[in-house]
């Protein structure tokens, strides 16, 4: 038998311990320089955040300190120049802070930049903002991967803050419905009926999912538009402006809506609480954990008050007479909710939508003035005949609106209250 030779064999452990060696130096090198690699650029990021924000909010203290509401809103505003400038210093700091030294000169992608402007975005809306951007550009220099990569990594993050001013809640819209779904038979979403007209002055009318007509009401929007993002079923009812043919590519968001709940502390009270011989009630907050009813010949009147209903119902009976209107500011020293008339929310806060019954009808002497918010209700809002019945907007999960006699809706956007100037921040 032929002995088996071993000289071509000779040198081949080096070359396997060669090759070990090269691809242990490549997951070295992978695991400790993409290893700084990553947390410089965690730091990066972080530090462009922080700088973002910090223009960001800068921007937005000033923009609310010095009244600037987004009816005034103007890029030439020396108001919205002056929150500008102050936001570009601002983030110049907060970077050199964290040892990145950044101006506006984008030439080396260490800067910020500010942009003012005014778009077309959801339906008829225009969003007005201020745009903080800002830019990181840096390096880190490799242990182990410059065996193989010779250059440094480079590093780039940037961030951007955008700053909304003091604006109406959704979007400006009068009569909002949240519920996405589909039509059925007229009861999800918003339903246009009766023979009564419907007439909304000063903002839009919006359903996240269906919206329908039934009966023969002629419904008008001045000064906004009517959009849908599910289903139009107009029936027999007349429109005016006529709602695009296809749905919007959006819906309204939890975020257009956020109001805190009240502090109810000491202020529960029950339906027999409330005077209905036409005593005004006095400023403040009023909470209710049982239905608040109103019915037939009640009178009850109140100025500079906000309704917060707790897990329960509201029913105002026709032929009562309701005078209410919600603060412009927070009374002292009562916590009722600039701007907001009634509040409505279920109980427990993730119950299925909707939770609860919202029915609001007047007589000719009724008016309602200030946001009725039920995001989980479905509301049933019924003409007066009166042209000063509304000065609201209203937001339900369903909204009904009809009846024999006309409605009437007017949103004003001249008065500062709705969400307060805040900031949103992007990569």
């Amino acid at each position: 038998m032929q002995k088996k030779s071993h000289a071509s064999e000779q040198g081949q452990v080096i070359v396997f311990l060669v090759i070990g060696l090269v691809v242990f130096l490549g997951f070295t090198a992978l695991a400790i320089d993409g290893g700084m690699a990553y947390s410089d650029r965690r730091y990066a990021q972080n530090s462009s955040d922080a700088a973002s924000l910090a223009g960001g909010g800068e921007a937005a203290l000033i923009l609310e300190n010095e009244h600037v509401y987004y009816k005034t809103w103007s890029c030439n505003d020396p108001s919205v120049i002056y929150a500008q400038n102050v936001a570009i210093a601002k983030a110049i700091e907060r970077a050199l802070n964290n040892e990145f030294v950044i101006d506006t000169d984008c030439s080396d992608d260490n800067c910020v930049i500010i942009e003012c402007g005014e778009e077309a975005a959801w339906g008829s809306f225009i969003d007005k903002y201020i745009d903080v951007t800002v830019k990181i550009a840096t390096t880190t220099e490799t242990s182990f991967a410059h065996l193989l990569y010779p250059d440094v990594i480079n590093i780039r993050a940037d961030s951007t803050t955008r700053v909304r001013p003091r604006q109406p809640w959704v979007f400006g819209n009068a009569i909002v419905s949240l519920n996405p779904d589909a039509c059925s038979g007229h009861d999800n979403g918003g339903v246009y009926y009766g023979n009564g007209d419907g007439n909304v002055y000063g903002g839009g009318i919006w359903s996240n999912g269906c919206l329908a007509g039934d009966g023969r009401p002629w419904v008008t929007v001045d000064q906004g538009g009517i959009f849908y993002g599910g289903e139009f079923e107009p029936g027999n009812a007349n429109w005016d402006p006529q709602p695009p043919d296809d749905p919007v590519d959006y819906q309204i968001p939890p975020s257009a809506y956020d109001v805190p709940p009240p502090d109810c502390t000491g202020r529960w009270v029950d339906n027999n609480d409330i005077p209905r011989n036409g005593d005004a009630l006095e400023p403040g907050l009023y909470c209710f954990n049982t239905e608040f009813r109103a019915n037939a010949h009640d009178e009850i009147i109140g100025n500079d008050v906000t309704f917060f209903i707790y897990g329960a119902d509201i029913t105002l009976n026709g032929n009562a007479t309701i005078q209410l209107s919600a603060p412009q500011s927070t009374p002292d020293p009562s916590p009722a909710i600039p701007g907001v008339l009634f509040y409505i929310v279920p109980n427990p806060a993730d119950a299925p939508c909707p939770d609860q019954t919202v029915i609001i009808n007047g007589n000719s002497e009724s008016y309602f003035q200030g946001l009725i918010l039920a995001p989980c209700a479905d509301i049933s809002l019924l003409g007066t005949g009166s042209t000063d019945a509304y000065h609201s907007q209203v937001v339900g999960w369903n909204v009904l609106v009809g009846g024999e006699a006309d409605t009437w809706i007017v949103f004003d956007e001249d008065r500062p209250e709705g969400q307060a100037t805040r900031i949103e921040l992007s990569h």
